[in-house]
């Protein structure tokens, strides 16, 4: 049987359509990029992509629309240029396939059209295989329940983990039920309307259907909502899928299906540890450390994942969780959630004993690679903190000495905290050149905030005496005095002036450089300076001459 296509002419206000929301469609990839590099998520591997119709039945779309993906591959039983709207027509055709399916016409029992399937095989790394897809047709909504019934299936083909093989099983069905996805079964359910056949509108699942009659982003008159495909596989083993769409009974009447961009995949758990120092090490008493587990596919129900303990460390123990208990035995991932943690707190039990281990593994599923679905975090102890600061203890500050004060440490966990006083900042190096004695302490405390130490260092600027042999007390206010630089440090010293001699001219038990020697004659002296013991320096004496001349 065949339908006429009548021509309806729309008269429609392209301001009344929102045109940036419009998808667009390409057919400029080939088969194997469409697979390869757009359908493809994680966890699967594919090789020999097949693509059998007309090259304008297939390709990319992208944009924001009220189909619920927003980029993906799509497959049409015409040209795919009909897929973005407006929908400016209730009975929209473009362009033809080459032929038609024989898989598709055992589903629908009559002859079919305008096939486009595209096919491959594929290895799973985990024990699920999933994608999400969209079918949206024009035969919606007048041809619903009728012979004029567009098909399109996804038959999957290779080991069935319950028993058997799949032989071209069709996993496009309505979730929670055997039935496969059409018109027939996700519409309306409409009765008495015009063009709207009655017996089947009780398998009508309208939940799951969206009227686009008015609709501004694409062209079919009505489409699923997003729907899942899986199937349970046997990891690491050989799969065939076939994905076909086709016209039955003629070829008028476009239908499409969007398959949403890398949502084929085998989503595997993954599992991580990060421990408090950013890799797999936690110290006791500083901080609890991470298991990561990561889900790829559907992430709209929760998930629930077994584990299994191991490793050296005792659980409740060596370790508990973060109010105190030991750790369960599974972790479950949220609505909407890819990402599950666990957090392990180290007992500080304040016992020097060899790093342990908490090693968690997931036995259920099983990845095609070589790495192992587990992970280990190490549990190690921390020493306490010595500290060794070194310097210069004595310098010469007007001579333009400085110490350099450097601190040296064991113990504890980095990266640590370094305080000086005296507002000298927070390195481990510093420099510093007081004029007094002063007392300079450094603090550290490691990351964990239970280990640290203080070490402090006296610092002390003293020069040595230097001795004079010249001196002209003639009043000019140039070298009147007998003066010892430094003396001034060494408090208490005593100064003895003889003449030639022997005879003894002067003298001071606590000399201060004041001493102008007016009242002797030029000539040459004898003296001895007894210079008193400094805080870092010994008592000494000095012993020297000095010229007298006051007529210069």
């Amino acid at each position: 049987m065949m339908r006429s296509i009548s021509l309806l002419f729309i008269v429609f206000f392209v301001s009344a359509f929102n045109s940036e929301s419009q998808i667009t469609v390409s057919n400029s990839l080939t088969p194997t990029q469409l697979v390869q590099d757009v359908l493809l998520g994680s966890g699967v591997s594919v090789f020999n992509v097949q693509f059998s119709g007309s090259s304008i039945q297939r390709g990319t779309f992208t944009g924001t629309s009220n189909i619920g993906i927003d980029d993906g591959v799509i497959l049409a039983t015409g040209d795919i240029q009909l897929a973005p709207g407006p929908n400016a027509s209730g009975s929209e055709t473009l362009g033809s396939g080459v032929g038609g399916d024989p898989d598709l016409a055992t589903i629908t029992g009559s002859t079919t059209y305008d096939a486009a399937v595209l096919e491959f095989d594929f290895v799973p790394s985990s024990d699920t295989v999933r994608f999400f897809y969209v079918f949206a047709s024009e035969e919606y909504p007048e041809y619903v329940c009728s012979e004029f019934n567009d098909v399109f299936a996804f038959f999957l083909s290779g080991p069935n983990p319950l028993g058997g093989t799949y032989v071209k099983k069709n996993i496009a069905i309505i979730p929670g039920t055997t039935i496969p996805v059409a018109i027939n079964s996700i519409n309306p359910g409409a009765t008495g309307s015009s063009g709207v056949p009655g017996g089947c509108t009780s398998l009508a699942y309208s939940a799951l259907y969206t009227d686009n009659s008015s609709g501004a982003t694409i062209e079919y008159d009505g489409f699923t909502h997003v729907l899942e495909a899986s199937a349970l596989v046997i990891a690491c083993d050989t799969y065939h899928i076939k994905i076909a769409i086709a016209d039955v009974l003629d070829g008028n009447y476009d239908a499409g299906v969007f398959l949403k961009a890398k949502s084929f995949s085998s989503p595997a758990v993954s599992i991580s540890a990060v421990g408090s120092s950013f890799d797999s090490t936690m110290v006791e008493g500083c901080g609890a450390a991470t298991y990561i587990f990561t889900r790829g596919g559907d992430i709209a129900n929760p998930f629930t994942i077994d584990y299994i303990i191991g490793g050296t460390a005792i659980n409740g123990i060596d370790y508990t969780d973060l109010s105190g208990n030991s750790i369960g035995t599974s972790v479950t991932f949220a609505v909407g959630e890819d990402s599950a943690f666990l957090y392990i707190d180290p007992v500080n039990d304040a016992i020097s004993e060899t790093t342990e281990t908490i090693t968690l593994a997931i036995p259920q599923v099983i990845s095609c690679t070589n790495d192992t679905l587990s992970a280990t975090i190490y549990i190690t102890n921390v020493d306490p903190m010595q500290i060794s600061l070194t310097g210069d203890t004595v310098i010469c500050v007007e001579n333009g000495e400085s110490s350099i004060l450097n601190v040296d440490f064991t113990g504890g966990y980095g990266p640590f905290d370094y305080l000086w006083d005296n507002g000298l900042g927070n390195t481990s190096q510093v420099v510093v050149s007081p004029v007094v004695p002063t007392l300079f302490t450094i603090s550290i405390q490691d990351s964990c905030g239970n280990e640290s130490a203080q070490q402090s260092i006296l610092i002390v600027n003293e020069c040595d005496v230097l001795t004079t042999n010249v001196i002209t007390p003639n009043g000019d206010g140039f070298n009147d005095f007998l003066v010892f630089p430094n003396l001034e440090q060494y408090p208490n010293s005593q100064l003895f002036v003889y003449n030639r001699w022997g005879k003894i001219v002067y003298q001071n038990l606590n000399y201060a450089n004041d001493w102008s020697p007016t009242e002797l004659s030029d000539g040459t002296y004898y003296y001895i300076l007894k210079k008193s013991a400094g805080i870092e320096h010994t008592a000494e004496d000095y012993h020297g001459t000095i010229t007298v001349l006051k007529s210069r």
